[in-house]
């Protein structure tokens, strides 16, 4: 019994004495601990555009990239400047004008100052007004009509009927208001039918039917009208373009199917490419190629495009209207370039992140061969299209693509925190070339944190007397850490893989099918020192 209570006694000593341990003293110790950090899967489909990547019928993989080039649309042929006309009708004789009464009536012809000496006969206005502004010096209230009569819409002519105040002896009356013309039909052929670029303006004066009485109208009186067009953006319209010469360039575009593409070497065994003059404008055109380029901008190279079709004219046909939708039926002129009769696989192997051209137009070559009646929508252009295909047979030296990852290791705080380790990187490479890869570390808003060292090699793929991989290879790549390496870990929120390739077959070129992709895992290997309340 007595040995008894002796021991219950040092079980309470104990306890009261481990209860009482202050938080410094918590039990701390280190561990090895082995953590999946990242998993991915990289085929063609992941470091290259989707919508460049098509598969043949014998699963090979083939790349077609599709890009507007340039566009000659209705502002490369003409615009319509914002235009004031002035009308001023000067009273001839002095009179009096009961209330009610008409004392005069007048109408004018307006010429727009269309750029680029078009001459047009009919526009249909998408959007724009017409800021009116009225002075009257008479001397008293009159009631103005002004109508322009070439102006409809639904079959309604643009009429304007409003109150113009009192002039007085020092101050004119004044009247001013924007009129909205969207949707308007402008018939700009004058009184006779036979002119172009023609408004026609009416405007009639009224006194007041609430004056008290007749009014004095005296000679030398104005009635001034400030009629500006403002903002003009027709929808369509018809006329003659005259012969212009139009020159752009050079010009560069941006392309960015080959953005994730860094650096490395390509060769290519077969390359398709279409350059497309689409003309959706009813003139005809002479077209001629004076320059087209690509360049890296990234690594300062540039390609010249060595073809027949660069300095010939080239003659491109009218587009037709349909009275229907579409409204346009566009022609077309194609330039069909290949690795036997140009130089074109050289500006795809440079990975081209610009495409540059210098390009002259003649409009209407031959004259006015459609007797005014050439047209242009504004949704309807002079398209120049780039189309560019080739099957992944290639040749490829540190041709390097990037991909990036989510990366996190949660920061454990009070129960522990890595002391060092190693990463291991496991590979099962699908495609049939070496592979260097490099890791690099970023934080959350993609800032630069460093790289991380690999020094071997991920193996290539198994392939047949075909050259057609038959099985993956594996590879495990060890990554030392130091205590700097760990502290940018925690950091990390991204890793960027740059995955270099090089054939193995070199100089044969090899095709890449359907289903080829390498699979990336990394482990963490860590010494971890963890504490625990």
């Amino acid at each position: 019994m007595l040995n008894y209570k002796k021991i219950v006694a040092f079980v309470l000593i104990v306890f009261t004495l481990f209860s009482c341990r202050k938080d410094f003293e918590r039990p701390n110790w280190d561990v090895d601990l082995l953590a999946p950090l990242i998993k991915t899967t990289l085929t063609l489909e992941n470091l290259l555009p989707d919508s460049i990547v098509q598969t043949n019928p014998d699963t090979s993989i083939k790349l077609v990239y599709q890009t507007n080039i340039f566009d000659i649309d209705m502002d490369s042929l003409f615009k319509i400047p914002d235009t004031t006309i002035t009308e001023v009708y000067i009273i001839p004789f002095n009179s009096v004008a009961n209330p009610g009464a008409t004392f005069y009536s007048n109408d004018e012809e307006r010429t727009l100052n269309i750029s680029n000496g078009v001459e047009l006969n009919y526009a249909m206005v998408e959007s724009g007004f017409i800021e009116l502004e009225i002075f009257s010096e008479i001397k008293e209230k009159i009631i103005v009509t002004y109508t322009i009569p070439s102006a409809t819409k639904n079959g309604d002519t643009l009429v304007l009927e409003e109150i113009i105040p009192a002039g007085t002896l020092t101050l004119d009356g004044y009247f001013k208001k924007m009129i909205d013309i969207s949707g308007y039909e402008l018939d700009l052929t004058g009184v006779s039918k036979s002119e172009i670029n023609t408004l026609i303006t009416r405007a009639e004066g009224t006194v007041d039917t609430n004056a008290l009485g007749p009014v004095v109208i005296t000679a030398g009186e104005k009635i001034t009208y400030n009629n500006k067009l403002v903002d003009i953006v027709p929808f369509f319209v018809r006329g003659y373009f005259g012969t212009q010469q139009l020159h752009f360039g050079p010009e560069t575009t941006t392309t960015t199917a080959f953005n994730q593409i860094t650096s490395g070497t390509l060769d290519l065994e077969q390359v398709d490419v279409n350059i497309e003059f689409k003309n959706g404008i009813g003139v005809d055109a002479q077209l001629i190629l004076n320059q087209f380029a690509t360049v890296n901008t990234n690594t300062s190279t540039n390609a010249v495009l060595s073809h027949s079709s660069i300095g010939t004219p080239l003659n491109i046909n009218r587009a037709q209207l349909t009275y229907t939708i579409p409204e346009v039926t566009y022609t077309s002129y194609n330039i069909a370039m290949n690795t036997s009769n140009s130089n074109i696989d050289q500006l795809i192997e440079i990975f081209p992140n610009e495409i540059l051209y210098d390009i002259n137009l003649n409009v209407n070559p031959i004259g006015n061969i459609s007797g005014g009646n050439d047209f242009v929508y504004k949704k309807h252009s002079l398209e120049t299209n780039l189309n560019v295909e080739f099957p992944l047979s290639l040749v490829a030296n540190n041709l390097t693509l990037q991909d990036t990852v989510d990366f996190s290791i949660s920061d454990q705080g009070e129960s522990g925190s890595i002391i060092d380790g190693t990463l291991f990187l496991y590979a099962s490479n699908g495609y049939p070339f070496d592979a260097n890869i490099q890791l690099a570390l970023y934080d959350e808003n993609m800032n630069f944190l460093q790289n991380l060292t690999v020094n071997n090699q991920i193996q290539s793929a198994s392939v047949d007397a075909a050259l057609k991989v038959i099985g993956k290879k594996e590879s495990v790549i060890s990554i030392p850490l130091t205590e700097a390496d760990v502290d940018n870990l925690y950091l990390a929120k991204n890793i960027m893989l740059s995955i270099a390739f090089t054939t193995t077959a070199q100089p044969q070129f090899i095709k890449i099918y359907e289903g080829y992709e390498i699979d990336i895992k990394m482990v963490g290997d860590f010494s971890y020192n963890a504490s625990f309340k």
